[in-house]
């Protein structure tokens, strides 16, 4: 009686999770996991990006990659931590990386190039959908209930990425999380390579912003500000906001088909805000949709060979 009174709580009990963690993986407690692999190479292809140009500025990008690459290499031999939230940075450090990345993008996408393929994008915007959706759409139903809606869908893109990795990690543990950051970072790290030989401005920069009723909302207004303050020009196609959201929106459906309806409204909304709002071309919203089911279908199989490396280091 008295030591079932003073045991320690079940969820106190870090060990099994570690253990089982291990024995899924097929992983020892030590040596990189297939997330730190997709980091080193995202960092070596991009370093190596920056290094062919030979500049200053690409110099400098690729020794900080160099430098990133191996405190990466270092980290990941030590031991799984026991402790569950330091467990859950552990596996989902790849995507929380993503801002810091993101914010080189500018200055990296002008190394070997001069200038921006919004003209080439336009073209095939035209081509494909006869019009440019990010000029028609708003005009065509400019209401201030639907901006808001969906500059509100634009925003929700800073609650399911985060959401989608809580809930694998509560709902299934940190194998379901392992495979939730591996697939939303595969979906960043695509576009970003895009962005890194490919730099394109957006609709944002070349037309101009919404006005009359549509533009005289609250979400309007924030969602608008967070972009002039922090965003990296030359990130537009295919659009990473779309990729990451819908890659996550698919891991949620993976461990949760509850979650994964309730992310619906929201994932369907950011889609179309993206273009409604004028950050992107519809054509970059498409990308990112193709980009999100590519990073989803291929995430099994890759972290399989990946595993297959590490079970043997």
């Amino acid at each position: 009686m008295w030591r079932k009174q003073h045991d320690p709580p079940q969820s106190f009990n870090r060990l099994p999770m570690i253990n089982q963690f291990r024995s899924e993986t097929e992983m020892s407690s030590r040596g990189p996991l297939a997330v730190d692999y997709l980091v080193l190479a995202y960092l070596a292809a991009t370093g190596i990006v920056a290094l062919t140009s030979l500049s200053g500025m690409g110099l400098g990008i690729a020794a900080l990659h160099a430098a990133g690459m191996g405190l990466i290499w270092w980290a990941a031999a030590l031991p799984l931590p026991s402790h569950r939230l330091v467990l859950f940075f552990r596996l989902i450090y790849p995507v929380a990386l993503t801002p810091l990345l993101y914010m080189e993008l500018a200055p990296l996408n002008q190394v070997h190039v001069t200038g921006y393929f919004d003209a080439t994008v336009m073209q095939w915007e035209e081509s494909l959908f006869g019009t440019q959706l990010a000029m028609a759409f708003s005009e065509w139903y400019g209401r201030l209930w639907f901006s808001e809606m969906l500059h509100f869908g634009y925003f929700s893109y800073y609650l399911i990425v985060p959401g989608a990795a809580a809930t694998a990690f509560l709902l299934k543990g940190p194998r379901a999380l392992e495979r939730a950051s591996f697939t939303i970072a595969l979906a960043f790290f695509i576009c970003y390579l895009c962005f890194s030989v490919f730099p394109v401005a957006g609709p944002r920069y070349d037309f101009p912003q919404i006005a009359g009723e549509a533009a005289n909302g609250k979400m309007f207004a924030l969602v608008h500000s967070i972009l002039e303050s922090g965003s990296s020009k030359g990130t537009a196609f295919p659009s990473s906001h779309v990729a990451a959201t819908l890659s996550a929106w698919f891991a949620t459906g993976r461990e949760s088909k509850r979650v994964f309806w309730i992310m619906a409204p929201f994932a369907v909304s950011l889609t179309l805000g993206t273009v409604f709002g004028r950050f992107h071309y519809g054509i970059d919203a498409t990308v990112g949709l193709m980009v999100a089911i590519a990073a989803y279908l291929a995430t099994p199989w890759l972290m399989r060979r990946l595993e297959g490396n590490t079970s043997q280091s």
